[in-house]
């Protein structure tokens, strides 16, 4: 069922009429980590979009997991606060709770990891209606990390499928993100991230293309 969206997401990409928009974002985590293999994390992002010239979305994030399996796999959740541009042109206030499993195998200097992560988005109906609320979405990731010897660069790169189940119309694969990144260790707990992202809009009645350029500060405690 999966390899057959993405066959017919992969001929609506080709065949519809599309826009494209490049973006900005800056954002710093933070992560901690408790006993009995337990995790704890906060994140805030900023995002800019209409050639790094709007403000589009802010997001603040929380989220705790647990690691098991010798290491191999680890269990997350996640909450957040959202407050982004929507298409009627004012800023609403939207919340966000997730739920992933991720699986990791290590090769030599390689790293794969496959996340599959339930998620979703509530709407302030006050401020407008919406067709489908909450949007509950079931998002598969694949990543691939290499790190070379005695290196304080690691290199990445991961493209994960963003499935809609939750639509009156359907159940549908609408976004396909791909993600090339470059972290490089300042210190034994911080951590400065570049990433080029591409966010391709699929069987959409509008698509849009949109390409981001970002950095992430991270600290590990």
């Amino acid at each position: 069922m999966l390899i057959g969206s993405l066959a017919l997401s992969v001929g609506a990409f080709a065949q519809s009429e599309r826009t494209t928009d490049v973006g900005g974002i800056a954002s710093a985590e933070l992560e901690v980590g408790l006993p009995a293999n337990f995790g704890l994390s906060v994140e805030e992002e900023l995002r800019f979009d209409h050639n790094v010239t709007h403000f589009d979305r802010w997001l603040n994030s929380v989220g705790v997991d647990y690691t098991c399996w010798h290491d191999r796999m680890n269990i997350g959740l996640t909450a957040d606060y959202i407050r982004r541009y929507n298409d009627d042109a004012y800023y609403e206030n939207r919340g966000r709770l997730g739920l992933q499993v991720t699986y990791t195998e290590e090769f030599r200097r390689f790293k794969f990891q496959v996340r599959s992560k339930a998620i979703g988005t509530f709407f302030d109906e006050r401020t407008g209606e919406h067709r489908v609320n909450p949007r509950l979405y079931w998002r598969n990731r694949l990543k691939v990390t290499y790190q070379p010897m005695n290196s304080r660069f690691k290199y990445a790169l991961s493209t994960e499928l963003f499935w809609l189940t939750n639509d009156p119309k359907g159940s549908f694969v609408n976004n396909l993100r791909t993600v090339a990144s470059v972290e490089y260790r300042l210190s034994r707990r911080h951590y400065l991230t570049a990433f080029a992202r591409m966010d391709n809009d699929l069987q959409v009645k509008e698509p849009v293309d949109l390409y981001y350029l970002g950095l992430t500060f991270k600290a590990k405690y």
